[in-house]
């Protein structure tokens, strides 16, 4: 699951609704080996997808994404990734961009 959350000022109204997209996420249930964690057992890529938004509000100060994974073995979840204060000018993230040896 992907999670955005805004921070703005003052107007829920907007003239464009808002989504989310990424190429590599085509299905709610299933995700490529390449997006699958590599630890604790698993043997996945561990590659982060691109991801691209339009629409947010008019007033949005910065954003945040987060993948949380309710169906982790862990009992409470797993939390992925969070990234956060991201400016609102900003309208994707490339693939693997949580690599920090990479970018």
């Amino acid at each position: 699951m992907v999670y955005i959350c805004f921070l703005f000022s003052v107007s829920w109204l907007q003239a464009e609704p808002f989504q989310l997209k990424s190429p590599e996420l085509t299905s709610v249930k299933l995700i490529a080996n390449e997006q699958v964690f590599n630890g604790f057992g698993c043997s996945g890529g561990n590659i982060s997808p691109s991801l691209s938004w339009t629409g947010l509000p008019k007033d949005t100060k910065s954003i945040a994404l987060t993948v949380y994974d309710p169906d982790a073995p862990t009992g409470s979840g797993w939390w992925h990734w969070v990234v956060f204060n991201l400016p609102s000018t900003i309208t994707s993230i490339p693939a693997n961009a949580g690599n920090l040896e990479k970018n």
